[in-house]
């Protein structure tokens, strides 16, 4: 695991996570405001009435004064911070979706300076009421198509956002045409709702303007000016960033090098993902550039001792991942001298080429289920017996719990001495994997007795073994991929759920129990423990809070299907 001492002098710099942070939750504020003025509008396909008793709920929230601070708070936080970040963009290349997501975001206000100022604005400077009906008066037919693009801009802007810091997330990756569905399904029902009502509302209410000429000339006034207001903040972005890059251009070069690939002259400042897409690199990105998902990360093969240290954003998705001190991410890294780099994961596949790449050699977040097993005090059973006899009792017990793992449906990861460890769920739902190292455990006690009274007459005592059991996110991979043929490679689990499926094997121990189940790993089975297994706060090491876990003294008392 990588600590702050490996980024030396970085640890210190919070301000880039800091800032990420904030734009991330001012984004997701604004977009929960968003979604539900959509589902508001939806209810337009029911009635005006339905549609102001949502909105009557609705502006509680919104229209209160923390409601009222927070929204402000959050557009203004997600405004600034994305022009910032706009800024320190140092090439255009930015990737399709996060060019439509900066596009889409600064055209936004454009359109919706004049939609807020028409409906909150006239009732916070006149005391008109913005209820639908006016709404829909003010807005259809005239304000339709200008409705139509707001909610494009803000509904394709929000859902890139949200892809990006969710798309390494396994929960979001398997339900991805659940979400892409929804994004689809929401917006198209919100303007069929405003479209529906607007039409019902014209034909119904006869609504004289509530605005006198005066108040309408404010308005309009408003509208420009607030228009040319943004403008001029915009071309002023548009000019700094401009003077930056002609800045870069006659500021000094580095050289970046791929292996297996180009040799760049790059202007210093630029990140090493910036360097790909500027010079057409392909480079794996899958969270646009925003240090969430390391798939951009890089092995640095020289120029390592010259790099700056890592932020605090890079640091902590570099520790999550457990890489070692030279793998770097390409997004965060911004190199003031020449290097030479590796890309470790592949790029821009399309699907014949996927369908023949082994997703394990370039590593997997996935939630599976990891089961430990070992043979209790098998060192001191083997003290003074032949090498034949050890071997073929450590045969005996290995060979037959491995069997009983891979008849539930577990794999073998690896043998370790005289214990085990298998991975459930690697490719079913998270659910059948909990439920089948279950059964693995159950059926592994069965075999234990099995062994114990075959072997009776070989053995001073009866064997005994310990079983831990755990749920949750790890890190599937190919260890040793690089060296070897991918093949060969073996295929492993690495993270916290791993050592938590360890530590408890090991408790089982201390606790006098043959098997210790989390209790995270029971309620993803789904499974109710029994009379016969109780559950129980362990102190886990490395964990700042006891694990409720699920003990038993026989594997087979625990629950079956």
């Amino acid at each position: 695991m990588r600590t702050d001492a490996d980024h030396g002098p970085g640890r210190g710099r919070t301000w880039p996570v800091k800032a990420a942070q904030l734009r991330l939750w001012s984004g997701l504020i604004l977009f929960a405001f968003a979604t539900t003025h959509f589902i508001n509008h939806a209810m337009g396909l029911i009635s005006v009435d339905v549609m102001q008793a949502g909105q009557d709920v609705r502006t509680a929230v919104t229209r209160s004064l923390p409601g009222t601070v927070i929204l402000i708070a959050a557009a203004v936080t997600h405004f600034v911070l994305g022009i910032a970040r706009f800024l320190k963009a140092r090439t255009w290349r930015l990737g399709w979706r996060s060019g439509v997501q900066l596009a889409f975001g600064l055209l936004i206000p454009i359109f919706l300076v004049r939609h807020v100022l028409g409906t909150r604005g006239v009732h916070e400077m006149f005391g008109v009421d913005d209820d639908y009906d006016y709404a829909l008066w003010a807005m259809w037919p005239n304000e339709a198509v200008g409705q139509a693009i707001l909610m494009v801009l803000v509904w394709v802007h929000g859902c890139i956002g949200l892809h990006h810091w969710l798309s390494a997330k396994p929960w979001y990756r398997r339900g991805l045409w659940f979400w892409y569905g929804l994004a689809v399904l929401i917006p198209t029902m919100a303007y069929m709702g405003f479209v529906d009502a607007g039409r019902a509302n014209a034909q119904q209410v006869q609504y004289d303007s509530p605005l006198t000429a005066d108040q309408y000339a404010v308005i309009q006034n408003a509208f420009a000016t607030s228009a040319m207001t943004y403008y001029g903040i915009l071309i002023a972005a548009v000019g700094v960033w401009c003077a930056l890059l002609i800045q870069m251009r006659f500021s000094p070069k580095i050289v970046v090098s791929y292996a297996g690939g180009p040799t760049i002259a790059a202007l210093r400042g630029q990140s090493v993902l910036e360097i790909s897409r500027a010079n057409r690199v392909p480079h794996a990105s899958v969270c646009g550039g925003r240090a969430r998902c390391s798939t951009c990360r890089v092995r640095v093969l020289q120029g390592l001792e010259q790099l700056p240290a890592a932020s605090e954003a890079e640091a902590q998705v570099l520790g999550r991942v457990g890489s070692p001190a030279n793998v770097r991410l390409a997004c965060q890294l911004r190199p003031v001298a020449d290097l030479t780099v590796s890309t470790l994961l592949p790029a821009n596949l399309d699907g014949r080429q996927s369908a023949r790449i082994d997703k394990y050699l370039w590593g997997v977040e996935q939630e599976v289920t990891i089961l430990f097993c070992d043979l209790r005090g098998f060192t001191k059973m083997s003290e003074g017996r032949l090498s034949f006899d050890v071997v073929f009792i450590l045969n005996q017990f290995l060979g037959r719990m491995a069997e009983a793992i891979e008849d539930t449906g577990g794999f073998v990861d690896k043998f370790m001495g005289d214990g085990i460890m298998a991975i459930f769920g690697m490719d079913v739902p998270t659910a059948v994997g909990a439920q089948r190292a279950i059964a693995a455990a159950r059926a592994m006690g069965g075999v234990l007795d099995g062994l114990n009274q075959s072997l009776r007459e070989e053995l001073p005592g009866p064997l005994q073994m310990g079983i831990g059991v755990h749920t949750g996110a790890v890190i599937l991979g190919r260890i040793g991929a690089v060296q070897r043929a991918e093949a060969a490679a073996p295929l492993t689990a690495l993270g916290e759920t791993v050592n938590v499926a360890s530590r408890l094997e090991s408790k089982t121990k201390e606790l006098g129990v043959q098997v210790a189940v989390s209790a995270v790993t029971m309620a993803a089975a789904g499974l109710e423990p029994g009379d016969r297994v109780a559950r129980q706060a362990v102190e886990i090491r490395g964990l700042s809070v006891p694990m409720d876990v699920y003990v038993s003294g026989r594997a087979t008392d625990l629950p079956g299907n």
